[in-house]
């Protein structure tokens, strides 16, 4: 299941950083460069970061139907928030 994108803001290039280390430790890389793709053995999205305006945008493109779309969104923001975003 697909959804919505969403976009977290104040992502600087070390929020950024921090939000990729993060990712890794959890065990989802997420690719060098400003956009990609990432895949885990139970979802994957979709990712653009604008550095001139500190935002991230993330689609989730697949999803298990047990985790609801605003609960995966809710696990990034928080892993986010305690790199700096917002």
């Amino acid at each position: 299941m697909a959804c919505p994108t969403f976009t977290l803001t104040g992502v600087t290039p070390p929020v950024w950083e921090c939000v990729r280390r993060r990712a890794a430790e959890m065990g989802v890389p997420v690719p060098p460069g400003d956009r990609g793709s990432v895949h885990h053995t139970l979802a994957d999205a979709d990712y653009v970061w604008d550095p001139a305006a500190a935002t991230l945008s993330i689609t989730f493109t697949r999803s298990p139907k047990w985790i609801g779309c605003g609960a995966m969104a809710a696990r990034v923001r928080k892993v986010a928030a305690g790199c700096g975003a917002s």
